[in-house]
């Protein structure tokens, strides 16, 4: 009888370690940074879906989106002649549609006079077949230059658009209707990116940011006259790409020699945010953030080398888990 409680209780043992060792290995493969190979994609932005298992990574230097799995598989998902460089990205799985920016920052393949610094388009396609749904030419709303940078979905689907060249949020509503929502001098600070990320808080406004002088504003979605600057401990400089984790926790990718990841808070509405959490990126020019079964992965785009004439152009991405 000992002996056979000495057996039962080392067998015991032995499947309640093996199955902590399946646990550990499982959520080491969810948490872990995830490695891609896409010739010289250059991905400046990425989206999730839910619905197809898959991240979406658009393209600079190809003007393609691709779909990028868990296990770090690339491949090439959407090729359409209209785009230059595909900066901002958002899948919405509820209406299987597929959000895309139009732009050209001058290091695309398509980058020619007519559009370099002047386009600010929006796509969107069949988020499962990649079929094209609608074009939005939204630099026709506004003389000057232009580049359009990233997007977000209200709980409504309309979409709202942020450009980096000129002072403006843009809106398209369900109808397909596109105008331009908000328009404030400090969206503009200065040459070069401006207006960047931006994320939609269900309490009913957006949060935008500057990318020259980072500042922070919230915008109201019923009267968007109504810009309040989020006053922050420090201004965030280089902050790109914005992911909403929840009503009161924002991250913010910042580049521009930073190469960080922050994760701001709010208690109070966004009047006020303080930094909570920061991280180095693994390489340089991380660019967007998305969350994943809880993980939060922001994309190592590594756009320096591209915009570098001398750099010796790369074809591997991480998406690191923050």
């Amino acid at each position: 009888m000992k002996t056979r409680n000495m057996h039962f209780t080392a067998r015991k043992l032995w499947t309640g370690a093996a199955l902590a060792a399946t646990l550990l290995a499982s959520n080491l493969a969810i948490a872990a940074d995830i490695t891609f190979t896409a010739d010289q994609t250059y991905p400046e932005s990425v989206t999730w879906s839910a619905r197809q298992h898959v991240f979406m990574v658009g393209s600079v230097r190809h003007g393609t989106v691709g779909k990028v799995t868990p296990d770090g598989r690339y491949t090439v998902f959407i090729k359409d002649s209209r785009l230059v460089s595909t900066l901002g990205l958002l899948v919405d799985d509820r209406r299987n549609v597929l959000w895309v920016t139009n732009a050209d920052p001058g290091a695309g393949e398509r980058t020619n006079e007519a559009t370099r610094g002047k386009l600010a388009a929006v796509a969107t396609y069949d988020a499962t077949t990649g079929a094209p749904r609608a074009y939005y030419d939204l630099s026709s709303l506004d003389p000057g230059a232009h580049l359009a940078n990233d997007l977000v979905l209200d709980a409504r689907g309309n979409a709202y658009v942020t450009d980096s060249f000129a002072p403006v949020i843009y809106r398209i509503d369900t109808k397909g209707h596109a105008s331009i929502f908000a328009r404030d001098a400090r969206f503009k600070t200065g040459e070069g990116f401006n207006l960047n990320g931006i994320a939609m808080h269900r309490g009913g406004y957006l949060l935008a940011g500057n990318y020259n002088s980072g500042e922070l504003f919230r915008v109201d979605i019923d009267d968007p006259s109504k810009i309040e600057q989020v006053k922050l401990p420090e201004p965030l400089k280089g902050a790109d790409g914005f992911n909403l984790i929840d009503d009161n926790h924002l991250v913010v990718v910042q580049n521009a020699g930073v190469d960080r990841t922050v994760e701001l808070v709010s208690t109070d509405g966004w009047q006020t945010a303080t930094i909570v959490r920061t991280q180095k990126s693994e390489q340089s020019m991380p660019t967007a953030a998305v969350k994943r079964n809880g993980h939060v992965y922001v994309l190592n785009s590594r756009i320096d080398t591209l915009f570098k004439p001398d750099a010796p152009k790369v074809s591997e991405y991480i998406l690191q888990q923050f």
